[in-house]
């Protein structure tokens, strides 16, 4: 299965919304969504504290192999 472009997913999400709200209830529903804006540096200094390269790596590496043996269930 191809993987979409950012661009592709927005537009399609965009579609789904307009086509089940409505223009008027779809631009509500959008201008109720807040980002939070978050430090991403200091969440992963939280998450990868005192762990190495390698333990990060092969921590992914684990998690990527459990989520494609999901897949295939």
């Amino acid at each position: 299965m191809r993987t979409r472009s950012d661009m592709e997913v927005k537009n399609k999400g965009l579609n789904a919304l307009f086509k089940e709200l409505g223009e008027a209830d779809a631009i509500r529903f959008l201008s109720q969504i807040r980002y939070e804006k978050k430090d991403y540096l200091a969440i992963q200094d939280k998450l990868f504290k005192n762990m190495s390269v390698d333990e990060i790596f092969e921590k992914a590496k684990s998690y990527s192999e459990r989520k494609c043996l999901d897949k295939e269930v």
